[in-house]
C-alpha cells in the first residue's frame, strides 16, 4: 500500500509533472535535431561539396526548429503555462547543446552561444504558447 500512496503523491505533485513534461519535450527536440543533422550530413556527403558559409546558419536554424518543437511538445503534455514551460525546454535544450559542444571542441564559449541561447529560449516559448493557445473548432 505504501508504494501506491507514493505513486499517487507523484501524480499529484505539479512540480514533478512540469519537470516531466519539460524533460520529455526536450528529449523530443534533441531527437528531432539529431535526425535532421543526420539527414543534412547525408545530403552534404552525397553532394560532395559543403559550403562553409552555410553551416553556421543551418545549425542555428536546426536549433531553432528543435527548440520550437521541444516547447510545443512540452506545452502539449502539460496543457498549461506554455510560454514558461516552452522557454524552459528551449533553455534545457540549449544547455544540452552547449555542454555537448564544449565536450567535443574544448573551446571557450563564444558570443554566438549567447545569441543562440536567446533564440532557442524564444522559439521554445513561442512553440509552447502556440501549443496551449490553439482554439478547438466549434461544431
Amino acid at each position: 500500500m505504501k508504494s501506491k500512496k507514493h505513486l499517487k503523491h507523484f501524480n499529484e505533485n505539479p512540480m514533478l509533472g512540469a519537470l516531466r513534461s519539460i524533460i520529455l519535450g526536450t528529449v523530443v527536440g534533441a531527437v528531432l535535431c539529431a535526425a535532421l543533422l543526420g539527414a543534412f550530413a547525408l545530403a552534404f556527403v552525397s553532394a560532395g561539396h559543403i559550403p562553409q558559409n552555410l553551416i553556421s546558419p543551418m545549425m542555428l536554424g536546426l536549433s531553432v526548429l528543435a527548440s520550437f518543437v521541444a516547447g510545443f511538445v512540452t506545452a502539449k503534455i502539460s496543457r498549461k503555462r506554455g510560454l514558461a514551460y516552452g522557454a524552459l525546454s528551449g533553455l534545457l535544450l540549449f544547455i544540452l547543446f552547449l555542454v555537448s559542444g564544449m565536450i567535443a571542441s574544448h573551446e571557450p564559449v563564444s558570443l554566438t552561444a549567447g545569441i543562440r541561447m536567446l533564440v532557442m529560449v524564444l522559439s521554445g516559448a513561442i512553440g509552447g504558447l502556440l501549443a496551449v493557445s490553439k482554439k478547438s473548432k466549434v461544431k
